[in-house]
């Protein structure tokens, strides 16, 4: 892993705590729930109808709501076996190649969220106890992999212009 920790945002930085909050709002309705679901199933026998499918939809949100940030941070999980060895121009190679794969692994994300979108809405795909549609979910997902594509991109044009110690994108 990289010791490399991006710098906290510099002034008021709006996306970031938009970002924060949509993914801190699922996340307290994971808890939230699963404290009441266990207590009520404890309790009086009765576990929450349908608790099971709305965490899981709250996972999956906390999951890609975050994904532009840590994508922003470049906070995602790397392997720094050679980063002390190679400096300068080398460097900077390395930091291009490595936001491009980047870039088309989250390409290859997004594309597969908006098939799997696509087909949920054409076959009116819905969860098995509350009957949640899943194509809406699938969407909203796609929108934040996509967000973290654009990200990603301009990241992937500052390393190319020459830029590469901005540990942070500037969308």
């Amino acid at each position: 892993m990289s010791d490399h920790a991006a710098p906290a945002p510099a002034g008021n930085d709006v996306l970031g705590r938009v970002l924060g909050l949509l993914s801190a709002l699922p996340l307290a309705l994971i808890v939230v729930l699963t404290f009441a679901d266990v207590f009520a199933r404890y309790l009086f026998s009765a576990p929450i109808r349908g608790s099971v499918e709305i965490i899981q939809y709250a996972m999956a949100l906390v999951i890609f709501t975050a994904l532009p940030l840590v994508t922003r941070k470049r906070g995602h999980v790397t392997v720094s076996l050679i980063d002390g060895l190679v400096h300068g121009r080398v460097a900077q190679l390395r930091q291009v190649l490595c936001d491009t794969f980047s870039l088309a692994a989250l390409l290859l994300v997004t594309w597969r969220l908006w098939e799997q979108a696509a087909s949920d809405a054409a076959s009116s795909t819905r969860t098995v106890v509350l009957g949640l549609p899943q194509a809406p979910l699938a969407y909203v997902l796609c929108a934040f992999a996509a967000m973290s594509c654009v990200i990603m991109a301009g990241m992937l044009w500052q390393g190319l212009r020459g830029h590469p110690a901005s540990k942070e994108a500037k969308p």
